[in-house]
């Protein structure tokens, strides 16, 4: 028993190094494992510089990490942080639609991914701006998505060929405005011969109808457009028009202007000098305004002229018809003749609505057969020429819608046609170098060419 004693004694601290050495590994093991379970999601810069200096230790991670959601969607954040979107370079998506009838607004929108919440913002911010419930078949709705934040970043509506409503998303809320599209101004020269009337001829040359009237109008006082046009006559056109995509979708002003009429010839310039109205004028810069227009009419069909003595068509007896009727449709805007204040606005017999006007030197314009009164035409308004007074119509004794003009000289009716009124005021000296100038400009411009084909310049 003695001889024994002493060996355990020696194996006790061998038992006690293999009890520590256990230990440690447990400890380790131990300590170790919940590092192994949830790796820390890479959130900064300095943390992937520690890994690529550790490669191994980085593609162990990346491993780990795709299994779970957590660490997948933590890669995608961090990935958005070295590369973050340009703010000023939104990715978007158009989507435009061109209603059709039997389109609503609410309808269109939905197809084109538009949310609920979103339609009724829209309709709400354009109710002060336009009533989105006006819709029309023919024009076009377009909507911007921004798509990093899925949401309508703009929406546009086409209210004509000339404007259109813009509806903005900004910092989450919808702000509509009204606005001009934007046009290319060009000018246009046309030039051609008359084969039947000028307006079909002009028509055919590629002449908007409202150049066609306002040719008749420049040269009103010059030319009898209904009775002495003739077969062979020619014309030549400078304007300016408004194209959208290539298309005329507006004219503007002509600059200038030919009609040559049973061999005479007949030109017309447009000059605006500095702070006053522009107004057309002969080559010498005397103006082709007159006192009193022959038309208070823009449509020149004169159905009946002045005559001493005429078969009244209701009364069936032989009277006086001292004017002109200018056959036109029910509502068509009548115009003054001529500067002057209203002396009288009312029912005036055979007449029917009735207004009358009172010019300088003795002069009276009469204007009969009205269906109504332009807003504020009472006795002691102050009109200009050209200045809206009221409408065609068919009151008193009238067989249909006409208007009925007399103009009269210190008492008694006279034929406007062959009246000898004063011209507008001639241009100024000071601007006569400068004026012309203009007309050789405009004067290259129409007689560009040796023949008379319709041409056509852009600016």
């Amino acid at each position: 028993m003695t001889s024994d004693r002493p060996r355990f004694w020696k194996s006790i601290p061998f038992l006690v190094s293999s009890v520590l050495i256990l230990g440690a590994y447990a400890g380790f093991w131990f300590l170790s494992e919940p590092e192994a379970i949830s790796r820390p999601v890479p959130a900064s810069k300095p943390q992937m510089n520690a890994q690529e200096e550790n490669p191994a230790q980085n593609n162990s991670g990346l491993k780990e990490g795709l299994e779970t959601a957590e660490i997948d969607e933590g890669i995608e954040a961090f990935a958005s942080k070295i590369s973050p979107a340009n703010p000023s370079e939104p990715e978007t998506l158009i989507k435009e639609h061109r209603l059709k009838k039997g389109d609503t607004l609410a309808l269109v929108l939905s197809r084109l991914g538009v949310s609920n919440r979103e339609i009724y913002d829209i309709t709400t911010a354009s109710k002060k701006v336009y009533n989105l419930k006006k819709v029309h078949p023919g024009q076009t709705v377009a909507v911007t998505f921004d798509e990093s934040a899925q949401q309508v970043a703009r929406f546009s509506y086409e209210i004509d060929a000339l404007s259109y409503l813009e509806i903005k998303q900004t910092e989450g809320r919808f702000v509509a405005a009204q606005k001009e599209v934007r046009l290319e101004k060009s000018i246009e020269r046309r030039s051609g011969v008359i084969t039947d009337t000028l307006y079909e001829s002009a028509k055919r040359f590629g002449v908007p109808s409202e150049v066609i009237l306002d040719l008749s109008d420049i040269f009103a006082w010059d030319i009898d457009f209904g009775n002495e046009i003739r077969v062979d006559d020619r014309f030549k056109l400078v304007y300016e028009v408004f194209k959208k995509d290539g298309e005329i979708v507006q004219t503007g002003r002509v600059l200038a202007a030919e009609m040559t009429s049973r061999g005479s010839a007949y030109r017309a310039y447009y000059f605006e000098a500095e702070g006053t109205r522009g107004d057309y004028y002969d080559a010498e810069g005397r103006s082709l305004r007159k006192a009193f227009m022959k038309s208070p009419l823009r449509y020149r069909y004169i159905s009946s002229g002045y005559a001493t003595r005429r078969l009244h068509p209701i009364l069936k007896v032989n009277r006086p018809h001292l004017g002109i009727d200018f056959a036109a449709k029910r509502g068509t805007p009548v115009r003054a003749a001529g500067d002057g204040v209203v002396s009288f606005a009312g029912n005036n017999g055979g007449y029917g609505k009735t207004v009358i006007i009172k010019h300088k030197n003795g002069y009276k314009t009469l204007y009969g057969h009205l269906s109504s009164f332009a807003r504020g035409i009472k006795k002691g308004k102050r009109v200009k020429q050209e200045d809206f007074i009221g409408r065609v119509g068919s009151t008193g004794l009238s067989t249909g819608p006409h208007l009925h003009y007399t103009l009269y000289k210190n008492g008694k009716a006279i034929n406007p046609r062959k009246a000898e009124v004063l011209r507008g005021e001639a241009l100024p000296k000071k601007w006569m170098p400068l004026f012309a100038d203009l007309v050789a400009l405009m004067d290259q411009s129409l007689s560009p060419t040796p023949d008379l084909l319709a041409t056509s310049d852009s600016l």
